[in-house]
């Protein structure tokens, strides 16, 4: 067999490949993938999306093995409900996929049924997807430029670690042939499942998916943290600084990757001046706008990050070190928030987006830390 046929092999076969060479010779990928993409968002329309965070699943979970206490029994019992009847859909992220492979295999396969049954396989893009995607947006809002109209917030397992194409995966082969086999590729990995890919790992994601921050990264930070409190600025200050931070290492490329693809396919309007120049005030932007409050639900990733990381460097109260769960914490209400209707989280996290941050009444989305509250959220809501 050859390159292209083992990777098919365990997705859709030499049928799939047969039947897009017969029938599918119209459409490119690119287009292909982007009607699969129209097909999810426009899906979801009729929906109310939750997001759990990795505590909850973890209820659900010992709900299903018959070990889970009664509200959590009823939870889940109410979720499968609701997502069987369209009523709801809890979708999940690559933060859920990398902290619910931290167990062992009986359970593991318990939780990839639940993740299969209550998501679906719909997920929010990987962070680097939706980095792109919210630069896109705001680039789109502040400069009128349309940029990223192949990019998406959504996707499915498959792609839930990004959403280009494997095509350096494919050898060797045609450009026709090539479109035929990756149009086959992407049918296969819309329809991957939480299960399927748990089992590519063996099921021993527990030692080989990896995602703790190294411990030079956390003396990093409480040093950092120590200078910080020590420098005495104030509140808004450290705000500023470490979006300002973000900005510069982070957004920069991006801005720079959109606005470049844009100024080539517009034949350089205006010169390299031009796009210096957009990409300038595209950074400008990004930071005044934060700054003064009126970033709106612009940029939302480093937003929310932002906010919940100075919450912690201004603790002077605390000494309790940042751990990977704290960082992973942040990446679940950084994607919850603004894009699904109720995060289900820890106490302590809902305590610090609803109270300290007003977060939640800032991107629409109802944050519920008990499991009592979530029930009747849901059923309030039924």
């Amino acid at each position: 067999m050859t390159s292209v046929d083992d990777f098919l092999a365990n997705l859709g076969g030499p049928n799939l490949v047969a039947w897009h060479h017969q029938n599918g010779t119209h459409r490119s990928a690119v287009d292909y993938l982007q009607l699969h993409r129209d097909l999810l968002v426009g899906g979801l329309s009729g929906s109310r999306l939750l997001y759990l965070d990795t505590n909850f699943w973890v209820r659900l979970r010992d709900a299903a093995m018959g070990r889970g206490t009664p509200e959590a029994v009823k939870l889940l019992q109410t979720l499968r409900t609701m997502v069987r009847s369209r009523e709801a859909l809890c979708v999940s992220q690559i933060y859920s996929f990398l902290e619910v492979g931290k167990q062992s295999e009986t359970s593991l396969r318990v939780s990839a049924d639940l993740l299969d049954e209550l998501s679906e396989g719909v997920a929010i893009a990987s962070p680097g997807d939706l980095m792109q995607w919210e630069c896109a947006e705001f680039i789109k809002a502040t400069l009128n430029r349309n940029v990223g109209q192949d990019l998406c917030p959504w996707t499915k397992v498959g792609q839930i670690h990004k959403n280009e194409l494997p095509i350096e995966m494919l050898g060797p082969i045609c450009p026709g042939q090539q479109e035929i086999v990756m149009k086959a590729v992407i049918d296969s990995l819309w329809n991957v499942s939480f299960e399927f890919v748990f089992a590519q790992f063996n099921w021993d994601t527990k030692s080989k998916l990896n995602a703790d921050l190294d411990a030079e990264t956390f003396e990093v930070v409480a040093k950092l943290k120590t200078r910080q409190l020590a420098n005495d600025l104030t509140l808004n200050q450290v705000r500023l600084v470490n979006f300002s931070d973000i900005a510069r290492h982070q957004l920069r490329a991006i801005f720079i990757k959109l606005l470049c693809q844009w100024h080539s396919d517009h034949a350089f309007p205006g010169g390299l001046e031009a796009l210096l120049g957009d990409v300038m005030n595209a950074e400008h932007l990004a930071i005044t706008k934060y700054a003064d409050g009126s970033l709106g639900p612009l940029l939302p990733h480093c937003a929310i990050t932002t906010e919940l990381y100075v919450l912690y460097e201004r603790n002077a109260r605390s000494n309790k070190p940042l751990t990977t769960n704290d960082w992973f914490d942040w990446c679940h209400a950084a994607v919850a928030l603004p894009y699904c209707d109720v995060f289900l989280t820890e106490s302590g996290l809902a305590h610090r987006l609803c109270h300290e941050l007003k977060a939640d009444t800032h991107y629409g989305c109802v944050v519920i830390g008990k499991l009592e509250d979530a029930m009747a959220q849901l059923q309030a809501a039924a």
